[in-house]
């Protein structure tokens, strides 16, 4: 894996372990995971009672940390990459592992 592949598995790992200081992009983050669904503003503002001004400003945000994409699929919608999530997710868990039996 190249060092800027490895350094955007960083960054997007860093984001998700930082989700929990902004609670609306941690709900819509989770529910867009969850449900594996592509979803326009209004629906992820709707299904989980935002207002869809924050809604919009959570998924701008998470646009931003990678950590959402853009769907291609339906315009204006939004969907969530769980494959790119477990591979961040792998990685750390990877150099976690690595670190321990480095210090064994």
């Amino acid at each position: 894996m190249s060092d800027k592949k490895l350094g955007e598995l960083r960054e997007r790992t860093e984001a998700l372990f930082k989700l929990k200081r902004a609670p609306s992009q941690e709900i819509v983050f989770h529910h867009l995971l969850e449900t594996g669904r592509t979803m326009t503003v209004r629906e992820i503002a709707a299904e989980l009672d935002l207002t869809d001004k924050s809604a919009e400003r959570a998924v701008a945000k998470l646009l931003e940390k990678g950590l959402v994409q853009r769907s291609t699929f339906r315009e204006g919608t939004y969907v969530c990459d769980s494959r790119m999530i477990i591979t961040s997710l792998l990685r750390v868990i990877t150099e976690l592992y690595e670190d321990y039996e480095e210090r064994r």
